[in-house]
């Protein structure tokens, strides 16, 4: 269903910009020009929804691993909370560390996602699971 949005935004920008373009020149324009704006709007269409998501969590059973730009790993025994927040409607995860600090989750995201719910669930069962006992119990 994702690429099927994604698949269907690409299009519509792409239908957009070429009006755009028309409207930028007049009114006019030529065969060899509105060919142009097609071809790129259909292959903006095939290549946006087809790239490989950028940034992931990755659950293994000792860290939280992050990857993006870098690989980022949180032991799971670091981790003091797990927060759902909602920033203009578009719901994310947030962890926090023992050190004080929230870490935003870049994915998963609530924006064209059905699944994350899902998602948030799992990542919460396993921090649970794995979270370190507080010492003396």
């Amino acid at each position: 269903m994702q690429s099927i949005a994604l698949l269907l935004g690409s299009f519509l920008c792409g239908t957009a910009l070429a009006y755009l373009l028309v409207e930028a020149t007049g009114g006019h324009m030529t065969a060899a020009e509105l060919r142009s704006c097609l071809s790129v709007a259909i292959v903006a269409s095939v290549v946006v929804p087809a790239l490989p998501p950028h940034y992931r969590v990755e659950l293994n059973d000792d860290f939280l691993v992050l990857r993006g730009d870098g690989r980022r790993e949180i032991a799971w025994r670091d981790i003091i909370g797990v927060e759902i927040r909602k920033t203009v409607g578009i719901r994310t995860v947030a962890v926090h560390v023992s050190g004080g600090r929230r870490i935003p989750l870049r994915a998963p995201m609530s924006f064209l996602d059905r699944g994350f719910d899902d998602k948030a669930k799992v990542l919460t069962e396993w921090w649970t699971a794995r979270r370190g006992s507080p010492e003396g119990l």
